[in-house]
């Protein structure tokens, strides 16, 4: 049984928290493991939280759009924006040699991503911003 929620938000802080709880109502009924629930909860959270931060030059208002696709084997978490360019897949891994605290500073955000995700793929297509992730059961 798949199922698509597709929605799309402005990039303002103060949507993030009704976005990521219209996502948390769409995977409840779904019967997912905890695990796997909390893990696209965090992603799409950390993946909209540095687009909003980090993704655009002006302070003008953006439209993102955000789909997950639950299948029989896991969750895609696809999500377009129209910011600068970003890769998450070049960002290099976090200096060990520095302290834990000035490791956090740099942002792990996108560490925790690659940990939690079984697949991701990044494209840029018509000036917008392509991240497809993958959670698998």
């Amino acid at each position: 049984m798949g199922s698509t929620l597709t929605l799309s938000l402005q990039n303002d802080m103060k949507e993030l928290a009704n976005v990521l709880q219209v996502v948390n109502v769409f995977l409840e009924p779904r019967n997912l493991p905890s695990k796997l629930m909390y893990a696209v909860s965090l992603v799409t959270e950390e993946i909209l939280l540095n687009i909003i931060k980090y993704g655009y030059e002006d302070e003008g208002a953006h439209e993102i759009e955000v789909q997950i696709e639950v299948e029989n084997e896991g969750v895609t978490v696809t999500i377009e924006d129209d910011g600068k360019e970003f890769n998450p897949l070049l960002v290099p891994p976090p200096d060990r040699s520095k302290s834990p605290l000035d490791r956090i500073e740099n942002g792990l955000g996108i560490q925790v991503v690659r940990h939690v995700r079984n697949a991701m793929e990044y494209r840029r297509e018509r000036e917008r911003n392509i991240l497809k992730i993958l959670l698998l059961v």
